[in-house]
């Protein structure tokens, strides 16, 4: 998709508007030793079913193994973190990532919430399937813009903001966007949420839930990562985009290879059900997580991650 609206001439009056942005964390200099101008950006994120956006008020086929499933999503949501830009040569761009509702900063690192759903109309208006109303599209900051070719991030809440935060405020308390997604207070954060209605070529119908979070980060009667420093299954996806600059292409969540190979019903004792399940619980728990890890590229044996093998995150 072509971003170019979302270009911004270089002015005097841009490069003196990027200088006051030092307040909230902008580069206080307009230009570096190689005259690259300090730039503000957007990191727009949108997520597809094949060739459609995804949207609260459309069920999309083809889902399941045997491609006789719809499903309409309810809420897609997930965190942000570890962003880093690169030029041409892989080398590290210089940039400072804004504060805001969606967008926590503190000494233990940036997270960001992107949420794609409200919860107005269609499937995500379902009281079974609750999200919430306010939606985020897109991450601010400002760079120094020697030619974008690369972007790598995390999705996930780093491991130390979520043993700082649990161990000093309360979810009440927690600052925006850290007051929603945990698994409990106590037991640590889901990293990415996403929540659907199913449907099947014969009338029968039934709920997904898939949640992505850490596992094992406490033990009885204590916070998360109260006596240590990661979840024993940090369940972290890392993505990497090649050929990807921020003022052209969007990050782009691809639910078909999210949910690929996910069977959409079950069988026990002659009943077949209908519905995925995956609360990032082993597979022998929960046979949906198996592909939907493989599709995360996170190893369910260590909870370790490669970018590599994550095959739901795309460049459009």
């Amino acid at each position: 998709m072509d971003k170019s609206t979302h270009l911004k001439p270089i002015s005097l009056a841009a490069i003196a508007a990027t200088s006051m942005l030092s307040a909230c964390g902008g580069s206080s200099s307009s230009t570096d030793d190689n005259n690259a101008v300090a730039e503000a950006f957007s990191l727009d994120f949108k997520a597809m079913s094949g060739v459609e956006e995804v949207n609260c008020d459309t069920m999309f086929t083809g889902y399941g193994s045997d491609a006789s499933y719809s499903l309409g999503v309810s809420d897609l949501r997930f965190y942000v973190s570890n962003i880093k830009f690169y030029d041409q040569y892989d080398v590290e761009i210089e940039a400072t990532l804004d504060e805001n509702e969606f967008q926590y900063q503190s000494e233990q690192g940036f997270v960001a919430l992107i949420d794609l759903t409200g919860n107005s109309s269609g499937t995500c208006a379902l009281e079974t399937l609750t999200g919430t109303a306010r939606t985020n599209t897109e991450i601010t900051g400002t760079y120094l813009d020697t030619g974008v070719a690369k972007v790598s991030f995390d999705l996930g809440l780093p491991q130390a903001i979520m043993k700082d935060v649990i161990a000093t405020t309360s979810a009440e308390d927690a600052p925006s966007p850290l007051n929603e997604m945990y698994w409990s207070w106590a037991s640590g954060y889901r990293h990415f949420v996403m929540n659907f209605a199913i449907e099947d070529t014969n009338g029968e119908s039934g709920e997904g839930y898939l949640h992505i979070g850490s596992r094992s980060c406490t033990g009885d009667g204590l916070l998360a990562l109260e006596t240590q420093d990661e979840c024993d299954f940090i369940n972290t996806p890392k993505v990497e985009l090649d050929n990807f600059d921020p003022a052209i292409n969007m990050v782009v969540v691809d639910i078909e290879s999210v949910l690929a190979d996910v069977a959409f019903s079950s069988t026990s004792e002659g009943v077949t059900t209908t519905g995925v399940s995956c609360h990032s619980a082993p597979s022998s728990v929960q046979a949906d997580c198996g592909p939907i890890f493989v599709n995360f590229g996170i190893s369910a044996e260590t909870g370790d991650s490669l970018a590599a093998d994550n095959s739901t995150v795309v460049v459009e």
